[in-house]
C-alpha cells in the first residue's frame, strides 16, 4: 500500500504559520510501483485531494524485456543509471475528498483495475507510452476559485500537467517535454467524471471527454516537469512555474527552476526568469497566492513568496539559504524587465 499523509497551515504571516498533521490515508499503488499527492483543492466546505502514479524503472524509455530470461534483463536495466529515482511517469489517479477537514475521506480508487484504470483513462505501464497530465497541480485562482478566467460565473478548477507526445522522450516525475491544461466541475459529483472535463486543444478551444485530444499549453524539448500556475491579481498576470532536471533525464541531481508568465491561462506564455540548479534540488515549486502583495511597488516590482521542498538526494549546500528537504516558503522579489521571449 501507498500512505499519502496531509495537513493543515494556518496563520496570515508567512514567517509565523501554525502546521498541523491532519492524518494519513492508504491506496494502493498497483500495477503501478508509486502513488503520490499531487493536486489539491478546498472548495465550498470541501477538500478534493489527488494522487498519481509512477513506475521506478531505472531505464531508457521503451519496454522491458520478454522472455525467460527478463528478470535478469530488467535487473540490468535497472541497475543501468537512466535516470535514478521514479524515471516513469504514471497517470493521474482521481481525487478523493473530505467533507470534515480531513477526518474521513471517500476514495472512489483505492485500487486500480488496470494500467488505465484512472481519471483521465491514460497509461504509462513502460517508459515508452506516455501521458499528458503527470504529476497535475490545480491552477491558483484565490481562495474559493474567486479569480475564475475571464470573469467566469460558472466555477471551474484548472488542471495543470506535465508530459510529453514523442515515444522516446523522458518522462519522470520531475521532466518531461510538454505541459497541457484541463478544467473541470469542483463538485464530488463531476470531479471525478471525465465526461465532465474540458482539455485545452489549442487556438483557444477545449475538447471535452477526451485527454488524447489535449494540445500543449507549453513544448520545450525535455525541458518542462512539474508545473504550477498562479493567477496575481496585482499585475492580472498567470505565472507559471516549472522545474526540470538541471542535467537530463537525472532525477537525482540538481533541477532548475524557470517562471513564464501570460495575460490568458491558455498563453502564450512568456519568459520572465530562470534559475539554474535552485535549491540546487527545489521541486514542485509554486506561488501561493495568499502571500502575493495585494499591489506592485513604486517600480513595478512585485513581492511574493515560492512554496517548494529541495535537496532529497543531492544533498549540498542550500542554495538559496533555507532549501531543504522540508517545507520552504522563500521570499522574491520580482522586477520590470525587457524580455519579449515566447514559449
Amino acid at each position: 500500500m501507498s500512505t499519502t499523509g496531509f495537513a493543515r497551515a494556518s496563520g496570515d504571516d508567512p514567517f509565523n504559520l501554525s502546521i498541523e498533521d491532519v492524518g494519513i490515508f492508504e491506496s494502493s499503488p498497483s500495477p503501478y510501483h508509486g502513488r503520490y499527492p499531487s493536486a489539491s483543492l478546498h472548495y465550498d466546505g470541501t477538500w478534493y485531494y489527488g494522487t498519481y502514479a509512477l513506475d521506478n524503472e531505472n531505464h531508457e524509455p521503451g519496454d522491458a524485456p520478454e522472455g525467460a530470461d527478463s528478470k535478469e534483463a530488467a535487473g540490468k536495466l535497472q541497475t543501468a543509471g537512466y535516470c535514478g529515482n521514479w524515471c516513469i511517469q504514471g497517470p493521474f489517479v482521481g481525487f478523493r475528498w473530505s467533507r470534515d477537514g480531513g477526518k474521513t475521506w471517500e476514495e472512489p480508487r483505492k485500487t486500480m483495475a488496470n494500467y488505465s484504470d484512472n481519471l483521465f483513462g491514460e497509461a504509462a505501464p513502460n517508459n515508452r507510452s506516455k501521458v499528458k497530465f503527470g504529476a497535475p497541480h490545480v491552477v491558483d485562482l484565490g481562495q474559493n476559485l474567486e479569480h475564475q478566467p475571464n470573469g467566469a460565473s460558472d466555477p471551474r478548477l484548472y488542471l495543470v500537467g506535465h508530459g510529453a507526445s514523442a515515444p522516446m522522450s523522458p518522462t519522470s516525475w520531475m521532466q518531461g517535454s510538454e505541459v497541457y491544461l484541463a478544467r473541470g466541475r469542483p463538485d464530488v459529483e463531476r470531479i471525478n467524471d471525465a465526461a465532465a472535463w474540458e482539455f485545452y486543444a489549442g487556438n483557444g478551444s477545449w475538447s471535452p471527454g477526451d485527454a488524447s485530444r489535449a494540445k500543449p499549453l507549453v513544448s520545450w524539448g525535455n525541458r518542462t516537469g512539474v508545473t504550477t500556475i498562479t493567477y496575481i491579481p496585482a499585475v492580472k498576470r498567470y505565472i507559471m512555474c516549472i522545474s526540470t532536471p538541471t542535467f537530463s533525464p537525472f532525477t537525482k541531481k540538481q533541477f532548475d527552476t524557470y517562471l513564464l508568465e501570460s495575460p490568458n491561462i491558455t498563453g502564450p506564455f512568456r519568459y520572465i526568469s530562470y534559475l539554474r540548479e535552485f535549491g540546487p534540488e527545489a521541486y514542485f515549486v509554486n506561488i501561493p497566492s495568499k502571500f502575493v502583495a495585494k499591489s506592485t511597488g513604486l517600480d513595478g516590482s512585485l513581492r511574493l513568496f515560492l512554496s517548494y521542498s529541495a535537496n532529497f538526494a543531492y544533498r549540498s549546500q542550500p542554495a538559496p539559504v533555507g532549501s531543504g528537504y522540508h517545507w520552504t516558503l522563500q521570499e522574491v522579489e520580482l522586477r520590470l524587465g525587457k524580455s519579449q521571449l515566447v514559449v
